[in-house]
């Protein structure tokens, strides 16, 4: 990241400069290196103005890099790269995801940006709420309520979602539904 006195005024601007970093590292040359983005980071990227964020979750199913060369250019950059264990306080990092702690559903992803042969998406918004109402901690309500309001899905399409989580994923969704009918 930036030395303090070239610090971005927002964390969108914090991360795109990361990413543009990270473009740089990867070079020109090679194949793209694709990377969806869930969670907090894709709120971020929609405009969702004071969140913040010390990770860009990377949904791994979606997305396709090579490996090693994704990590090299994190961390030439002063990334961590899918960390396992303490963090540093402060220090970004991109973790990648896969199913199972995290529910997504089956979706076709939404093309956000390119940088070079970085490639950004981000699964579709009705996605990512119902996501976010199988855990609903006050961080993931205030991102909903933004989403929400900000594009305004459709509700049977988050429904639709939440039906194709594993159950126990299901019912967690289900229950909090009930911040959609707040807001609807």
């Amino acid at each position: 990241m930036p030395p303090e006195a070239q610090t971005p005024s927002s964390d969108k601007d914090r991360w795109m400069l990361a990413l543009e970093n990270i473009a740089e590292k990867l070079g020109k040359e090679g194949p793209p290196v694709r990377l969806c983005l869930i969670g907090s980071a894709a709120c971020i990227f929609a405009g969702m103005e004071l969140r913040t964020t010390e990770d860009l979750d990377v949904w791994q199913p979606s997305s396709d890099f090579d490996l090693s060369e994704l990590k090299a250019a994190c961390e030439a950059v002063g990334i961590l790269f899918n960390p396992t264990g303490i963090l540093e306080p402060d220090r970004p990092y991109l973790q990648l995801i896969e199913a199972g702690i995290v529910q997504v559903g089956n979706f076709e992803p939404t093309h956000l940006f390119r940088i070079g042969r970085l490639i950004i998406s981000r699964p579709p918004i009705e996605n990512i709420i119902a996501s976010k109402l199988t855990r609903a901690d006050v961080k993931d309500i205030e991102d909903i309520q933004f989403l929400y309001h900000h594009f305004q899905p459709d509700p049977a399409c988050i429904r639709t979602v939440i039906a194709s989580f594993p159950e126990a994923k299901r019912e967690l969704a289900r229950e909090n539904l009930v911040y959609l009918e707040i807001l609807g």
